[in-house]
């Protein structure tokens, strides 16, 4: 009888530790990351900025517009080191022809993504202005 009892429970514990087992398996490993941009001066969410989330400046891992809030959303499947890049086009000023030269805003940072885990980021757009000469 004793061994009976035995042989159960022990069959019960293997069968809990399985399930068990089965369902850690399960947990979620993606990893998120939410990017915010806003204004240098005023802290104010930036809408329609372009962020570019990669490595190295070659592999673009994530890009998109930011929405009215100033945030753009991103998922990964594995942790990792990233650059986060924004541009935001402020269009052309009287000086500058439009077709010759582009005209931005632009601010960086970097994220390092966990498992299973949310990054917030802000990063914060310069109120400098740039011109780049569009070679055509």
């Amino acid at each position: 009888m004793k061994k009976k009892i035995l042989s159960l429970v022990c069959l019960a514990l293997i069968g809990g530790l399985s399930i068990f087992s089965i369902f850690a398996c399960d947990k979620d490993t993606n990893c998120y990351v939410r990017i915010t941009v806003v204004d240098e001066v005023t802290h104010a969410p930036m809408k329609d900025v372009f962020v570019k989330i990669d490595i190295d400046n070659s592999y673009i891992n994530a890009e998109g517009l930011t929405d009215a809030a100033g945030n753009f959303d991103a998922v990964f499947t594995a942790p990792a080191i990233f650059n986060v890049a924004a541009t935001y086009e402020t269009g052309y000023d009287s000086i500058y022809k439009p077709e010759l030269f582009y005209c931005y805003r632009k601010g960086n940072n970097t994220i390092r993504l966990k498992e299973g885990d949310t990054v917030f980021s802000t990063v914060n757009l310069e109120s400098e202005i740039y011109r780049e000469y569009r070679n055509q």
